[in-house]
C-alpha cells in the first residue's frame, strides 16, 4: 500500500477523534476570558503623543539598519522624534530591533519593494509585537498582491486589536504618500514578460475542505462557506500575482531654520509663545507694534533631502528600471542624498546597473543593504554562546559566524565590491563616474543621518567580542571557580571524535510565542546520520540560525541533508520560518533539488498552496504528509535513511497540535526520541513517548505559575519531568521557556534529577552528553547569577499578593 491510499484509508478512522477532541478544546478556548484593557490604555497613549506630532517637521531623521538574514534585503527604520517608518521586513527583523532597543510603538507604515519571502516573512511576527504595544492601525505599501498576501497570513495570525491596511502600488499608476514628516513617491519596476510556469497538479492537493481551512478550528464557522467550489478555487489559484516589484523614491518636508536665541534677544522678543511661532515659520507682532520677521531670526531653511530605496532581484527587471530612470532621478526638486540598494551582489556588479549607478551626481551615497555581511548583529546570542563555551565547548561551541567575524573583522568587504564593479564592468567610463568612495555595504545599527545631514554613521555598529564576554564572567563573583569546579566533575575536554556520534540534536530555538535575544522561537535540528537529519519544529529564522551555528559552507550542505520537517501545530512561533528555509534549500539545491517530507497538519496545506500559485513557487521543494496519518501506524518510507518510524499522537494544546516519537534503526544505538510540541501534561504523549532513549518536552512556565500555564495549555517545569518519569525516558531534556526566562528558567529545586537537562539555543547534545546536562546547573546559575536573582525577588512578590488576596478573602469585612 502506498503512501497516498493508506493515507485516505486510514484518514476517515481518526478524523471522528480528532472532531470530538477539537470540539471539546473549541469550547473551553471560547469561554476564556480576554483582558485588553492594557492595550486600549496604550493605544490611547499613543494616539495623545500622535495628535501632538502631526503639527511640525520633524527636526530629527535618520536611517537606522537592521540585517536579520545572510541571504534577503536589510530592513531599513526610517526614525524621527515623532514617528517611524519600515521599509523591508524579513524574517528576525522583530528580534534585532528588540534587542537593539529600535522601538517599534510609533510604526504606522510598512513599505515592501517585494511581496516575496525574504521581504515580509518578518511581518506576521511584527504585527503581533505591535498589537501588544497598543499600535491601534498599520499601513502596509507594495506592489500588487500584498494584501492578499497578508490575509492569507491571517490563518495563523490572530490579529483582534491592531488594523491592517494596504496600499498598493499598481503597475500603470505612480501613487504617493504624503504626511507632515515626508512624500513617498512608489515606482513600480515591471519583470520582463515570460510565461508563466505554474500548473495545477491536481484539485485535490490544491483545494481543502472547511475543516481544513482554519487553522484552529475556533473562529466563527458561520463566516465559512460549507463547502469550497473546486473549480472556482483552481481558477483563483492559478490567477498569479504579476512580477512586479516597487521602489520608493523619499523626500522629507521642509523645514524651517534654527531659531537663533541671540537674535531673538536684540529684536527684543520676551521668552514665551512668541518663540515658538517665529520657530515653526510665522511672524509676529511686539506689543510696542514691531513686527519681527521669522526669517531674520532663524538659520537657513532645510529644504528636505532626497532619499531612493532601490531593489532589482535579477537581470528580469533591469530593463523596466531603465525605462523608468527619469521618475527616480528627477532633479527638479533635490539631488539624492542616499540610495540603498537591496538587490544582491551579482546585480550591483553588473554592467547595466554600474551604469545606471554612474547617473547619480558624485555627492549621493550608495549604501548595500542586501545582507551580504557574514555577521548579522545578533549580539547577545554571541555572548551567551562564548560564555556557555567557557563551561563545555563540545555542548556549547563557539558560533561559526563569531569566528569568521572576529577572524576578518569584515573591514574589506565594501572594497571588495567595489572593485568587482570596475573589473566587471566593460564600460570604463561609466565605473570612473561612479563616486566610489561614496560605496559602502552597511550593517547592523549602521545610521545614516537625514536631518540634520551629516551622512553616514558607523560608530553604532554591532560588533561581536569574545574577550569582553569572558570578563563578565571574571567579575561575578565565584563565577570562575563554580565552573572550575562544575568542568573537572565533568571532565571537559574538546572531543574530536564526536563528530561521528549520532544521533546528535542541535537546539536552534528554545524559547516560546515571540524571539528574544537569546532564545529563538523553537526548532530542533535532529542528526541521525551522517547523511540524514529532520527539523522540529521552524519557527521564524531558523535557516538564519543554521547559518549562524555552523557557517555558510557547512549550513548549505546541512539543508542537503535535510529530509523531512516536523510541524507540531500552527501557532505562528513554530512555523513561520517554513517558507524561508524551503526557499533557502531549493536554491543551494537548485536542479538537484529532491523534496523532503513535510510532516504537519493538514490545514497548513491550502496556505502552502496558496503563496506556491500566487506568490513564489514551493510546491517542488515538499511532500506534504499530515500528521494525522501517523495516528494509528507509524510512517516508514525514511527507513532508507535511518529513520524505522515516526508516529505522532493528539495532545492538549490548540486543535490539531501533535507530538512526535522518532525512532532511529542506527546498528550502533537504536534510539527513541520523542517531542511534544507545545501541550499541558498529556497521557497521550505518555502512552507515545512509552520507554524513549530521549524526551524533548516544553517547559514554558515556572511551577508557581501552574494556573497560568493551564490557562495558556501549556507545562510547568515540574510537569514535564513527571511526564518523562511517567513514560520511563531515560532522558528529559526542557524547552519552550516563557521569554521572561531569557537565560535560565527558575526551577523551585537546587538540583536537577540526573537524567534531566536544560536547553539553550546553539546547544548540542549527543547520547554521551545525557548524563552530565543535570551536572552544569550549578555553574548556570552562578553564571546568570543577576538574572536568577531578578526571577527570585518576583517569585516573592507573586507569593506575597496571593498571600494578601487570600487573606482579603477570609477577612472581607476589613475591607
Amino acid at each position: 500500500m502506498n503512501f497516498r491510499s493508506g493515507f485516505l484509508k486510514s484518514s476517515s478512522v481518526v478524523v471522528g477523534a480528532q472532531r470530538f477532541y477539537n470540539n471539546n478544546l473549541i469550547n473551553l478556548l471560547k469561554s476564556m476570558p480576554r483582558d485588553v484593557s492594557n492595550i486600549a490604555k496604550l493605544q490611547k497613549q499613543r494616539n495623545k503623543i500622535k495628535e501632538k506630532a502631526t503639527k511640525y517637521p520633524p527636526g530629527t531623521v535618520d536611517l537606522q539598519f537592521l540585517c536579520p538574514s545572510s541571504s534577503g534585503p536589510a530592513s531599513v527604520y526610517v526614525f524621527t522624534d515623532q514617528s517611524r517608518y519600515l521599509f523591508n521586513c524579513g524574517e528576525g527583523t522583530q528580534r534585532l530591533a528588540h534587542e537593539h532597543r529600535t522601538k517599534l510603538a510609533r510604526l504606522d507604515h510598512v513599505f515592501m519593494t517585494r511581496t516575496s519571502w525574504s521581504t515580509i516573512g518578518g511581518l506576521p511576527g511584527l504585527c503581533l509585537t505591535l498589537q501588544d504595544t497598543g499600535v491601534p492601525e498599520l499601513v502596509l505599501h507594495g506592489p500588487p498582491g500584498l494584501d492578499e498576501v497578508f490575509r492569507a497570513t491571517k490563518r495563523f495570525v490572530v490579529l483582534r486589536d491592531l488594523k491592517v491596511n494596504t496600499i498598493e502600488a499598481a503597475t500603470n499608476i505612480v501613487e504617493d504618500y504624503e504626511d507632515i514628516v515626508m512624500t513617498v513617491k512608489h515606482v513600480p519596476l515591471q519583470k520582463k514578460a515570460s510565461q508563466d510556469e505554474g500548473q495545477v497538479e491536481s484539485a485535490e492537493e490544491e483545494i481543502v475542505a472547511e475543516d481544513q481551512v482554519d487553522y484552529y478550528g475556533y473562529e466563527n464557522k458561520t463566516k465559512l462557506k460549507p463547502k469550497l467550489d473546486v473549480s472556482n478555487a483552481v481558477q483563483r489559484l492559478v490567477q498569479r500575482t504579476e512580477y512586479c516589484v516597487t521602489a520608493y523614491v523619499c523626500k522629507l518636508k521642509p523645514k524651517p531654520g534654527t531659531l537663533d536665541l541671540e537674535k531673538c534677544v536684540e529684536k527684543r522678543v520676551p521668552p514665551g509663545p512668541l518663540l515658538g511661532q517665529l520657530k515653526n515659520g510665522f511672524d509676529v507682532k511686539l506689543e510696542d507694534g514691531t513686527i519681527v520677521m521669522s526669517k531674520d531670526v532663524r538659520g537657513p531653511d532645510d529644504p528636505g533631502p532626497k532619499f531612493i530605496f532601490l531593489d532589482i532581484p535579477s537581470e528580469d527587471y533591469m530593463e523596466s528600471l531603465i525605462e523608468n530612470q527619469s521618475r527616480l532621478l528627477d532633479d527638479s526638486d533635490a539631488i539624492p542624498s542616499v540610495v540603498v540598494h537591496f538587490g544582491p551582489n551579482e546585480i550591483i556588479t553588473s554592467p547595466a546597473y554600474v551604469e545606471f549607478i554612474s547617473k547619480f551626481p558624485d555627492s549621493t551615497v550608495h549604501l548595500v543593504a542586501n545582507g551580504s555581511k557574514s555577521f548579522n548583529g545578533y549580539v547577545a546570542a554571541h555572548r551567551i554562546q562564548f560564555q556557555l563555551n567557557q563551561l563545555d565547548p563540545n555542548i556549547f561551541p563557539v558560533l561559526h559566524e563569531a569566528v569568521k567575524f572576529e577572524n576578518t573583522q569584515e573591514l574589506d568587504e565594501s572594497e571588495t565590491l567595489k572593485k568587482k564593479m570596475r573589473l566587471d564592468s566593460p564600460i570604463q567610463k561609466s565605473v570612473d563616474s561612479v563616486s566610489m568612495d561614496k560605496f559602502f555595504n552597511v550593517s547592523t545599527l549602521t545610521s545614516f543621518h537625514l536631518r540634520p545631514l551629516r551622512g553616514l554613521d558607523t560608530e553604532c555598529e554591532a560588533t561581536i567580542s569574545s574577550k569582553d564576554y569572558i570578563k563578565e564572567l571574571e567579575v561575578t563573583p565565584g563565577c570562575l571557580d563554580t565552573i572550575a569546579n562544575v568542568k573537572s566533575e565533568i571532565h571537559t575536554k574538546v572531543d574530536q571524535s564526536r563528530e561521528t556520534k549520532y544521533p546528535k540534536l542541535v537546539f536552534l530555538g528554545t524559547g516560546s510565542c515571540i524571539p528574544n535575544k537569546t532564545r529563538n522561537v523553537s526548532s530542533i535540528l535532529v542528526h541521525i546520520n551522517s547523511e540524514t537529519c529532520i527539523l522540529l519544529d521552524c519557527g521564524e529564522g531558523t535557516a538564519a540560525q543554521i547559518y549562524r551555528f555552523y557557517g555558510l559552507t557547512e549550513g548549505r550542505e546541512m539543508l542537503k541533508r535535510l529530509k523531512a520537517i516536523y510541524v507540531s501545530h500552527l501557532h505562528a512561533d513554530h512555523h513561520l520560518g517554513l517558507i524561508g528555509l524551503l526557499h533557502e534549500r531549493q536554491a543551494v539545491m537548485k536542479e538537484d533539488l529532491n523534496p523532503l517530507f513535510l510532516f504537519a497538519p493538514q490545514q497548513i496545506s491550502f496556505w502552502l498552496a496558496f503563496y506556491d500559485k500566487r506568490i513564489e513557487r514551493i510546491r517542488k521543494t515538499y511532500t506534504l504528509v499530515p500528521n494525522s496519518s501517523m495516528l494509528k501506524s507509524p510512517f516508514v518510507d525514511l527507513e532508507s535513511s535511518g529513520i524505522s518510524g515516526i508516529q505522532t499522537c493528539f495532545v492538549k494544546h490548540c486543535p490539531h497540535s501533535f507530538g512526535v516519537a522518532i525512532e532511529t534503526c542506527s546498528s550502533d544505538a537504536p534510539t527513541k526520541i520523542t517531542y511534544s510540541g507545545d501541550t499541558m501534561p498529556c497521557n497521550n504523549l505518555v502512552t507515545l513517548g512509552k520507554d524513549s532513549t530521549i524526551l524533548i518536552h516544553e517547559a514554558t512556565m515556572e511551577d508557581d505559575l501552574e494556573e497560568e500555564a493551564k490557562y495558556k495549555m501549556h507545562s510547568t517545569v515540574s510537569q514535564a519531568i513527571n511526564q518523562g518519569s511517567f513514560m520511563n525516558a531515560k532522558y528529559t531534556i526542557l524547552t519552550h521557556f516563557s521569554q521572561r526566562y531569557a537565560k535560565l528558567p527558575r526551577l523551585e529545586f537546587d538540583t536537577l534529577k540526573e537524567n534531566v537537562g536544560l536547553a539553550f539555543d546553539n546547544m548540542e547534545v549527543t547520547l554521551d552528553d545525557l548524563p552530565k546536562l543535570h551536572k552544569l546547573y550549578p555553574a548556570l546559575k552562578a553564571m546568570f547569577m543577576e538574572h536568577c536573582e531578578d526571577m527570585e525577588n518576583k517569585a516573592m512578590k507573586r507569593s506575597l499578593k496571593k498571600q494578601r488576596q487570600a487573606s482579603r478573602q477570609a477577612s472581607p469585612e476589613k475591607l
